[in-house]
Order: C-alpha cells, then structure tokens, then sequence
C-alpha cells in the first residue's frame, strides 16, 4: 500500500513540475489577427489592403506599423502556388505573435 502512494505521488510531482517548467507562448507573448486583402490583376500591379487589425490595447502608432508588417507578410504569401498570378480577390487572416516586450518598445521611428 505504501508503495502505492509512493509511485502515486512520483507521478503526480512528475507532471506537476513538467506543467510548471514548460512555457508556453501563451504566458509570455500577444498574438493579434489581422484581416488582409491581396487583388491580384492582369497587370503586373497588385494591391494588398489591411481591412481590419483585431487589437484591442494597441496605440495609432501599433496599428500602423502592425499593417505594415501584415501588408509585408501578404506580399511574401503571394508568391506562393495558392494565390500565384490568379487574377481576383484574395482575403486572407493573418497571425502576428510578438512578445510583450518587443509590442511595448513597438514605436514609429520620427
């Protein structure tokens, strides 16, 4: 019986410091979706819109420079074989994952 106990409490202290030693991104970071249009024409313009940044605390500065980063994400996913000179509208949602440390020093250059 005491043995029992034993390999019972090894095993729920095995998890436990497992759990308390794994960090996810979820505790120490902000992940923000962003709404993002790419037309795609017969041309050799293409246009990428930013429709709608889904954040919450963020200054005017933070959303400006986050849809540049969202415009400059697009742009590298339009080459991919999906979206490759297919002519049309092409709306896509995008993940920025950033720390809270590098969101707060997130500032314009002036």
């Amino acid at each position: 019986m005491k043995s029992n106990f034993a390999f019972f409490c090894i095993f729920i202290s095995f998890f436990y410091f497992q759990k308390m030693h794994s960090q996810g991104y979820q505790e120490d970071s902000l992940q923000i979706k962003i709404y993002t249009t790419l037309v795609i024409t017969e041309e050799l313009e293409d246009s990428i819109f930013v429709r709608k940044v889904f954040c919450e605390f963020c200054n005017e500065d933070q959303y400006f420079l986050i849809g540049e980063e969202a415009k400059r994400r697009t742009d590298l996913l339009k080459d991919s074989p999906e979206y490759y000179r297919k002519p049309g509208e092409h709306k896509m949602a995008l993940y920025i994952r950033m720390s809270k440390e590098d969101f707060k020093n997130l500032k314009l250059k002036k």
